[in-house]
C-alpha cells in the first residue's frame, strides 16, 4: 500500500474516532427511552411531538438526532417552524444492534472517571479507577475475538456500517491519548521507538494490552506506522475529549435540568468542558489554519509604515501563545520588527475568562512582551474600548483585531430586530434548552458583528471561524472531516457554528467586506468548516 493511502486511511480512523467518542453517549442516550425505536416504527416523527413525548428539551434533542442525520441514519427536513426526522437508513442501521455493540463501553460516559489516576496512582496503592480498568480489560478481551473471528470469516463485503468498531476504538483510545500525550509520555517518539508509560505497573500493564489490541504499538511494544500517526496527532483529540463532562450529561441536558453545566459567573470555572485541555487541544490542532493568518501578519506589518495598524489585539487571548507568536513574527521578519523603537506594537491580550488573563501574563512576562492585557467580553466591545482608552490610552480602531474560534462562543442575546427572511441554515441551535430558529441566529449574528463594525474601520479582523455544513454533505465524507465531533461539542454547549456562506453573507449585509486576497477555506471550498478572513468594515449597512 502506498505511503499517501495508508496516511488517508490512518486519517479516516482519527476522524471516526473523534465521531464515536460524540455518537456512542448520543446514541445511548436516544435509546434509553427508546426515541430511535419510535422513529423506526413511525418512519417520520416532528421534533415538536418527540419533545412533547419524551418530556426532552428541544434544543438539545435537536442536535442529537442531528449527529444521525451527519452519518446518514436518518435525514432531517425543516419545515416551517419545526423539524422532521425522517428514517433513511435507520431501520438498516437498528438491524445491526450496533447499538449493542456500543453499550460494552458505556460505562465510560454512565459515570464520570478521573482518567489522571493512570498517571497519579502510585506502586504502592491500590488504582483508584477499578471501574475504568474493568472496561479496558472486557474491551481487550472482546478485540481479540473480534479480531480472530473477521481474520478466519473476513469482513463482511461493503458493510456501510463496519466504522461502530473505529468509533468504540476511538472512545476508549481519545482520552487516554490526551493524558498521556499532556503528560509527556509521547515527547520524542520516533517510528519504531518504544513507549514508557510512568506509574502503577497495573496501569502499564493494561495500557500497553490496549495499545497492542488496538495496533499502536507491535508484540516487540514498538510503534506501528499507524500508532506513530495517530500519537503525533494527539492534539486533535484534545478538543473533542475536553467535552466529556458534557458527554457524561446528556441525560441532563436531554431529558432534565440542563442548567447545572452553566457557569455561574465569570470567575467559577466551567463544569461543561475541560478548558486547559481545550486551549491545549486547539494550539495544536490548528497550527495549519495558523500558517495562513502568518501570511496575512506579515503582508500587512510589511505594508509601507504609515499603512500599517499600530498594533494588535488578540479577543480570546487563551493562554498567550498566539500573541507571543504574532509577536516573532513581525519582530524577526517584518520592516515593522526593525523599527519598533521609532513605531512601538501596541499588543493587548483579552479574555473574558480570568485564569485566561493570568495565564496570558506569565507568557507574555517569560517571553520578555510588552503587552497588556485586559478584561473583554466578545459581545461588548464598546465596553472593551472604553477600558482600552482609560487604563492603557489604546484606541481599539488602531488596533489589528484578531479572533480564532471565538465569535461562535458568543453568549447568545435575542435580536432586537425581526429576520422575517426564511433561513437557509440547516444548523441545530439552543439555547439553554430551547431551540433557536435559525433565522434568529443569523439575526443575532449580524447585530453582534454589527456592534464591532466601527472598530473595524481602519485595518478590519482578521478572524478563524469554524461553521457546520449540511448533514447530507457531512453523511457522503464520513472519515475526511470532524464535523460530527464539533457538531456535538458546540450545538449541546449553546454554541453557533452557522455555515460559511451565511456568515459571509450577515458580514455583507453590515459593511464587513473579506479581503479576497486573504480568504481561506479548509478542509476544501467545496467542504467550508473552518475559514479564515480579514473582515475590512466599509460604509456601515443598518437596516
Amino acid at each position: 500500500m502506498e505511503q499517501t493511502e495508508k496516511k488517508l486511511i490512518f486519517l479516516s480512523n482519527l476522524f471516526q474516532h473523534l465521531d464515536g467518542i460524540v455518537l456512542i453517549p448520543t446514541i445511548l442516550e436516544l435509546q434509553t427511552h427508546q426515541i430511535l425505536d419510535y422513529i423506526k416504527s413511525q418512519k417520520k416523527c416532528a421534533l415538536s411531538e418527540l419533545t412533547h413525548k419524551y418530556h426532552a428539551n428541544p434544543g438539545y434533542l435537536n442536535v442529537a438526532l442531528r449527529l444521525l442525520c451527519s452519518q446518514g441514519i436518518l435525514t432531517q427536513k425543516i419545515e416551517e417552524d419545526d423539524i422532521f426526522f425522517i428514517d433513511s437508513m435507520l431501520t438498516n442501521w437498528m438491524s445491526l444492534k450496533i447499538e449493542s455493540k456500543y453499550q460494552m463501553i458505556e460505562g465510560l460516559y454512565r459515570k464520570e472517571i478521573n482518567y489522571k489516576s493512570i498517571i497519579t496512582d502510585t506502586k504502592n496503592s491500590n488504582i483508584s479507577e477499578p471501574h475504568l480498568y474493568a472496561i479496558l480489560e472486557k474491551y481487550i478481551k472482546w478485540k481479540k475475538l473480534d479480531d480472530q473471528k473477521n481474520k478466519s470469516e473476513g469482513m463482511p463485503i461493503n458493510d456501510k456500517w463496519a466504522n461502530w468498531r473505529i468509533h468504540i476504538e476511538g472512545a476508549v483510545l481519545g482520552p487516554i491519548i490526551v493524558l498521556l500525550s499532556r503528560n509527556n509520555v509521547f515527547d520524542g517518539i520516533v517510528k519504531g521507538s518504544t513507549i514508557e508509560i510512568p506509574g502503577h505497573p497495573k496501569w502499564k500493564e493494561i495500557l500497553m494490552k490496549l495499545f497492542l489490541s488496538c495496533n499502536i504499538i507491535n508484540e516487540d511494544s514498538a510503534l506501528t506506522e499507524y500508532g506513530y500517526f495517530l500519537l503525533k496527532r494527539a492534539t486533535s483529540y484534545g478538543v473533542t475529549v475536553s467535552y466529556l463532562p458534557t458527554f457524561q450529561s446528556l441525560n441532563h441536558l436531554i431529558y432534565g435540568n440542563h442548567r447545572f453545566l452553566t457557569t455561574k459567573s465569570k470567575k467559577e470555572a466551567e463544569i461543561h468542558v475541560d478548558r486547559a485541555m481545550n486551549v491545549w487541544g486547539s494550539g495544536g490542532a490548528h497550527n495549519t489554519y495558523f500558517k495562513k493568518v502568518d501570511k496575512i501578519i506579515l503582508d500587512l506589518f510589511n505594508l509601507p509604515i504609515e499603512e500599517q495598524p499600530k498594533g494588535f489585539i488578540d479577543i480570546g487571548c487563551g493562554n498567550g501563545k498566539l500573541i507571543e507568536h504574532v509577536f516573532d513574527l513581525i519582530y524577526y521578519k517584518t520592516k515593522r520588527g526593525q523599527l519598533l523603537k521609532e513605531h512601538p506594537l501596541f499588543i493587548v491580550g483579552s479574555d473574558f475568562n480570568y485564569q485566561a488573563l493570568e495565564a496570558t501574563t506569565e507568557t507574555i512576562n517569560k517571553a520578555d512582551i510588552w503587552a497588556k492585557t485586559a478584561f473583554g467580553d466578545i459581545s461588548d466591545p464598546a465596553s472593551l474600548a472604553k477600558r482600552l482608552k482609560e487604563e492603557h490610552s489604546i484606541n481599539l480602531v488602531d488596533l489589528l483585531n484578531v479572533r480564532s474560534f471565538l465569535d461562535h462562543n458568543r453568549i447568545y442575546e435575542s435580536p432586537k430586530k425581526e429576520n422575517k427572511d426564511k433561513s437557509a441554515s440547516t444548523g441545530a441551535f439552543c439555547y439553554q434548552g430551547s431551540r433557536l430558529q435559525n433565522n434568529e441566529v443569523e439575526q443575532n449574528l449580524k447585530e453582534h458583528l454589527q456592534k464591532w463594525h466601527p472598530y473595524l474601520t481602519k485595518y478590519g479582523l482578521l478572524i478563524v471561524e469554524l461553521h457546520t455544513i449540511d448533514p447530507v454533505i457531512s453523511a457522503k465524507n464520513i472519515g475526511k472531516t470532524a464535523i460530527t465531533a464539533y457538531d456535538a461539542s458546540h450545538g449541546f454547549s449553546d454554541q453557533y457554528i452557522i455555515e460559511y456562506n451565511l456568515f459571509l453573507k450577515k458580514a455583507l449585509e453590515i459593511g464587513l467586506v473579506p479581503d479576497s486576497s486573504h480568504e481561506y477555506t479548509f478542509p476544501s471550498k467545496e467542504i467550508p468548516i473552518v475559514s479564515i478572513n480579514r473582515l475590512i468594515a466599509t460604509n456601515p449597512k443598518y437596516d
